[in-house]
């Protein structure tokens, strides 16, 4: 079941993998080390994301780009094995879409055929996640090298790449690693691949293993699907009703068209308290607007449902060890 924050990533041995990587890096967005021994945790897409962030900024520019290309099917739990056990291209991309949910919640991943090209689109659903160029490069790069490992194709390439954030200063790593015409600010981040991918034979193709993989799957995907639709809508309702001081219980029930006492069950049902879901959604909006705007503190803190800067300094501390202002400045250096 998700824990109290709005939507979770699986872990798997993902984390465990890259432990020495992570693990200076955890408290800095809330996290525990046990995560890194405990394949089963949930981890909050928020500090999931902001995790990466921190690596960018701490670690390496490209550590996207990095860990994605030493990344396995393996590490992915029952999602990797199917990708990898998949029987045919169009299964592989098939399952890479229709299962992302069950790895990570909040994010979207589609798979489309318009007849002349294939495409991959990847996005985060969480309006309340801005910064988030490293999450976008990981995961546009490790589906090409999952496909790299399906086809034993180490060559394997697509046609164009897109990102939704700015350009980085130095392009060279991913010029490596894509091999392709790469476009910044665009609608989603998307991988472009001719029509003679769906030909490519799977190199380590299990049919009887996928299709006992695949119904677990289907039941993990309705399970991780439903609890993102219902803590999806309260999220938004939260983060719409923050600036005028009505992100109560009773508001967002009212704007749901449920009654209240519908909407704590609904929660329940996911393990999630309102009042850690408003403070998950807080957060989250508070690191956005320090890092992605220029609103003063006191801006900031009447658009977050705060009655002064003050108050608000102290709770952006308790977040994250740093004020909003060295928050902000460690972003943009």
């Amino acid at each position: 079941m998700p824990s109290s924050s709005c939507h979770t990533v699986l872990a798997e041995s993902f984390f465990r993998r890259n432990a020495e990587l992570f693990r200076p890096h955890l408290a800095a967005v809330g996290l525990r080390e046990q995560i890194l021994s405990a394949p089963e945790s949930e981890i909050p897409v928020t500090k999931y994301v902001a995790l990466w962030e921190v690596l960018g900024s701490e670690v390496s520019p490209t550590i996207g780009l990095e860990v994605a290309m030493r990344t396995e099917s393996s590490e992915l739990g029952a999602y990797g094995h199917a990708i990898r056990c998949a029987p045919s291209m169009q299964l592989v991309l098939r399952s890479l879409s229709r299962f992302m949910v069950v790895l990570t919640q909040a994010t979207q991943l589609d798979f489309e055929d318009n007849g002349k090209r294939i495409s991959l689109a990847y996005r985060v659903t969480d309006a309340s996640i801005v910064q988030r160029r490293q999450d976008a490069e990981f995961t546009i790069c490790t589906i090409l090298n999952l496909l790299r490992e399906v086809t034993r194709n180490p060559q394997l390439s697509p046609v164009r790449v897109d990102f939704e954030h700015r350009a980085p200063s130095d392009l060279a790593s991913h010029r490596e690693v894509f091999g392709c015409p790469i476009r910044f600010e665009q609608p989603d981040n998307r991988l472009y691949f001719s029509r003679e991918l769906l030909d490519m034979p799977i190199r380590t193709a299990d049919q009887r293993l996928f299709q006992a993989l695949e119904p677990f799957l289907e039941q993990q995907r309705q399970s991780r699907a439903a609890s993102t639709d219902v803590l999806s809508q309260v999220a938004h309702h939260i983060a719409s009703s923050l600036s005028s001081g009505c992100a109560s219980l009773e508001q967002v029930a009212s704007d749901l068209k449920i009654g209240v006492r519908t909407l704590q069950r609904r929660l329940a049902e996911q393990n999630v308290e309102f009042s850690q879901l408003v403070e998950d959604v807080r957060r989250s909006l508070a690191e956005s607007y320090v890092m992605q705007s220029d609103y003063s503190l006191t801006e900031i803190a009447l658009l977050l449902g705060y009655s002064e800067a003050s108050s608000f300094c102290r709770a952006f501390r308790r977040w994250t060890q740093l004020t909003p202002q060295q928050f902000r400045q460690r972003g943009r250096s």
